[in-house]
């Protein structure tokens, strides 16, 4: 990544963190809708750089201050994955992944959380080092929220995924990522 481009995503984060403390967070609210991007890179084996976009909705269980030890929030989120992917010859995936996620609130404006679940994926990506087609996606990753106001959230993720096809097909090679994850929610 060129220096001027990192300068300036971190400038947008420095600012998407000052301005979240001046909203008051509503972690209470009973749903979410999101939207994050990603960028990955593959940990072995082949060069594939991915570059994702998250839709995601979820639903508390148990929201987060109530009921649970240390004020610990339990929700459920359905997530997709639509993106593209830079190895050998450009490719593309496309998937939907049901996550468990524990929040934990830091402050009244911050919060941290684990997430991770198991997904299915289908994989084009002209790599001959990778696994291809329809593959299963174990992954689990965790984050900050900032408020940035009553409903309106800013987070920061990293992500490990794992992508295989567990052993249906003769070849199965595995393809793992790291992911930098940031986005939006709205809560309501």
């Amino acid at each position: 990544m060129r220096r001027g481009t990192a300068g300036k995503i971190l400038m947008v984060i420095l600012t998407m963190a000052t301005l979240s403390f001046w909203g008051e967070a509503s972690w209470g609210m009973s749903q979410e809708v999101g939207l994050r991007f990603g960028y990955g890179k593959s940990t072995r084996k082949a060069s594939v750089k991915l570059y994702d976009f998250f839709p995601r909705w979820g639903v508390f269980l148990i929201k987060p201050g109530q009921s649970l030890p240390g004020g610990l929030g339990l929700s459920v989120v359905l997530e997709g994955v639509v993106g593209v992917a830079r190895a050998e010859e450009d490719g593309w995936e496309l998937g939907l992944t049901p996550l468990l996620k524990l929040t934990l609130p830091l402050v009244p404006k911050a919060n941290i959380f684990v997430e991770g679940g198991a997904g299915i994926i289908w994989e084009n990506i002209n790599s001959p080092t990778i696994a291809h087609t329809f593959n299963f996606t174990p992954q689990v990753g965790g984050g900050l929220e900032l408020a940035l106001s009553p409903r309106l959230g800013f987070s920061l993720a990293y992500r490990y995924r794992h992508s295989s096809n567990a052993g249906l097909y003769k070849e199965n090679s595995s393809f793992n990522v790291n992911f930098f994850q940031a986005g939006l929610s709205y809560y309501y």
